[in-house]
């Protein structure tokens, strides 16, 4: 008798799992699709665009908020469909043409403001001269929009400012792009700041 109970309840266990397993796999699947466009700098300064834009769709990623394609990237796509068409890849493993999923949403970006507080003011980077270490707190706002690419319907729409004033040498080297020094790291942790308010203000948003 005991021995019937403790296989019955592997079979339970075994059973609740194999539930899980579906219901995240379903999930996954049913992530909407996102593509990431390379940001546009507003500002009149050099910023760092394709970093910022880095930044912003790992962090999209690491949320398990959407299923990304790198839309920016496809040629490579094309490439490898290409070299798979010419026979000189395994038919098996070389991928087909028509079987790349389109984007069901994309989204857009803008840097809008991208300086740090020095001694006396507000200082644009990269500073028309004597940016030095005089950088005490960095503000990064970007403006996000993510639209249907089947009604052209933008379904968000925000801007968020991201502010830091220590630095975080990591997040440069990272990304790369970000200046080095002192107001680099604190660009840098600004920025994510503000990638990360994006991301949270997303998850409570419906998706189909």
């Amino acid at each position: 008798m005991r021995m019937q109970l403790r296989k019955h309840n592997i079979l339970v266990v075994l059973l609740c799992l194999t539930v899980l397993l579906v219901a995240a796999t379903q999930a996954q699947a049913a992530k909407p699709r996102l593509s990431v466009r390379t940001f546009d700098n507003k500002t009149d300064g050099n910023v760092p665009a394709s970093a910022i834009t880095e930044m912003m769709t790992t962090e999209l990623f690491n949320s398990g908020l959407f299923s990304l394609m790198e839309r920016e990237k496809l040629d490579l796509v094309a490439d490898e469909i290409r070299l798979g068409q010419s026979g000189l890849m395994d038919e098996s493993t070389a991928p087909e043409l028509g079987k790349i999923k389109g984007a069901q949403y994309t989204m857009t970006g803008a840097v809008t403001l991208y300086y740090y507080n020095a001694s006396g003011g507000a200082v644009p980077i990269p500073g028309i001269g004597g940016v030095g270490a005089a950088g005490k707190t960095g503000y990064v706002t970007l403006d996000i929009r993510v639209i249907d690419t089947s009604t052209g319907e933008v379904v968000y729409a925000a801007a968020e400012q991201g502010k830091a004033s220590r630095e975080v040498g990591g997040l440069i080297t990272r990304y790369g792009g970000f200046a080095t020094g002192s107001y680099g790291g604190i660009l840098a942790s600004a920025t994510r700041d503000s990638v990360q308010k994006h991301v949270k203000s997303m998850k409570g948003h419906y998706w189909d």
